[in-house]
């Protein structure tokens, strides 16, 4: 099976979690909508986004290091378990932080001791969680990784259906507050899936070989930064947007759900950067062991525009039926639609950071990684200007414009260096195709039929169209590959 190919059935195999996943995110975000108010929605997405920056630093780039080090000689046995070992030990120093500085986090963070603590408890879960899916990845087992990973949110939805419908109906209590009982069932959902995992991955042992540990953090400490950077520029807006914004704190945390919601239509192209991700990098280190093929490079950069632009397009589209459809599920819609402005901007800050992704494949490969660090503090300091300039006086749109900007800057450095460094044999012209015809459908949708007809289901049909189109322009270019 040819490289190309290869990719392309993983992330499908890959892409079938996350599809799904996000299907169901969505009805679980239809169904919290309904039963939490646009204030607490604002609470949810506020502690969520600190759950980003936990993760990245709990994990401390231990899944991309594991794979590095799984393919050099003499490091296959021990790579897992000195892996984890790290990760457990970090978790440990963690949970014990969080217990004895739990009243000045609370403070920081505006919410309840209690709270906090289960957030904590997730937080572990989830990152013990982290090399044991990695470990299904090496072994190349997405239909396993996809099982799992479906599973976990299927348990959380679960457990969300009994708290708020089941539970209230038999005038049983279990959290303080809605936004606990979402928490108390994320909480079971991660424990039922670390222990499950535990029994489907390699077989561990606490290993401690100090040279080899010492030559993963090396690797793995620059892209532990790389991800604390991404992470700022995806989540600090969220994190920090209510002491930012000028207002008092149930308006700030109003304005913090209306972003928090419409930033969800950007999603999809990030799920599928997730999912190529996760079939890519596996394949691009192994190739790297053996031979580098830059033109692989170069086609994969292609097609992973021309999936984005896809889906780009078709949100885009269908946004007037999505709008429809949620005020009609419940009343609080309106209010979170104030923002729908704001989600061609973030799809494509989303799809650039995608672009930016393939881009940084050279320094992974040619254990450059200071260099993605660097890149990504750029845009972290970036990201963190901007947001204090422009979300004070744009509100949540200054975020969006924000997150663009950002994501932009760092793919121009990133392309700087890999001119210099790595050079890649990218189709350019092809690519500013692919983009241009994109935006021109799009920009002839919205202001020769979206503006003009009030039909949803004309719309709806000439959507199909539009996006047809694009999937036959796409066909006659690529056919033969």
């Amino acid at each position: 099976m040819s490289i190309a190919r290869k990719l392309a059935s993983e992330t499908a195999a890959y892409s079938i979690s996350s599809i799904l996943a996000k299907a169901i995110n969505y009805l679980f975000g239809l169904f919290i909508v309904k039963y939490i108010s646009t204030e607490e929605y604002g609470v949810y997405s506020k502690l969520y986004a600190y759950a980003g920056f936990l993760l990245v630093f709990l994990t401390h780039g231990m899944e991309t290091t594991f794979f590095r080090f799984l393919h050099k000689k003499g490091y296959k046995d021990k790579a897992y378990s000195v892996a984890f070992t790290s990760v457990f030990n970090a978790v440990l120093f963690f949970i014990v932080a969080i217990f004895l500085f739990i009243t000045p986090i609370a403070n920081f963070v505006e919410e309840a001791p209690r709270l906090i603590r289960i957030f904590a408890f997730i937080m572990v879960f989830d990152v013990l969680c982290a090399l044991p899916f990695a470990s299904l990845r090496a072994q190349n087992r997405p239909l396993k990784f996809a099982f799992y990973k479906i599973l976990n949110i299927g348990v959380f939805i679960l457990f969300n259906a009994v708290l708020f419908i089941v539970f209230p109906a038999l005038n049983i209590h279990i959290g303080v507050s809605k936004v606990e009982n979402i928490f108390i069932a994320n909480l079971a959902a991660s424990v039922l899936t670390f222990i499950l995992l535990t029994f489907q991955t390699e077989k561990f042992r606490f290993i401690y070989d100090a040279q080899l540990h010492k030559e993963l953090w090396i690797y793995g400490f620059p892209i532990m930064l790389v991800g604390i950077a991404g992470m700022t520029n995806e989540m600090l807006d969220r994190a920090m947007m209510t002491k930012l914004l000028p207002y008092d704190t149930a308006t700030n945390n109003v304005q913090l759900a209306i972003y928090s919601f419409n930033y969800k239509f950007a999603m999809p192209i990030s799920m599928f950067l997730q999912a190529y991700r996760f079939a890519a990098e596996p394949i691009f280190f192994k190739e790297a062991s053996q031979a580098n093929d830059r033109n692989m490079y170069a086609e994969m950069m292609k097609f992973y525009i021309i999936c984005a632009c896809f889906i780009f397009l078709g949100i885009l589209l269908f946004m007037p039926v999505f709008q429809t459809f949620f005020e009609w599920y419940t009343p609080n819609a309106k209010v979170l639609f104030e923002g729908v402005f704001m989600v061609p901007i973030l799809l494509l800050a989303n799809l650039c950071l995608g672009v930016y992704f393939n881009i940084s494949t050279w320094y992974k490969i040619t254990d450059k990684t200071h260099y993605g660090a660097i890149i990504s503090g750029i845009g972290a300091i970036a990201t963190v200007i901007l947001n204090l300039i422009l979300v004070p006086a744009w509100g949540y749109a200054g975020a969006a414009w924000s997150t663009l900007f950002c994501y932009i800057i760092m793919v121009v450095i990133g392309f700087a260096l890999e001119r210099k460094y790595f050079p890649i044999p990218y189709q350019f012209k092809r690519i500013g195709f692919y983009f241009l015809i994109t935006f021109g459908l799009f920009v002839g949708y919205k202001y020769l039929i979206a503006d003009n007809f009030d039909s949803l289901t004309i719309k709806g049909i000439i959507a199909l169209f539009i996006l047809s189109i694009f999937v036959g322009v796409v066909y006659i270019t690529e056919k033969r590959k």
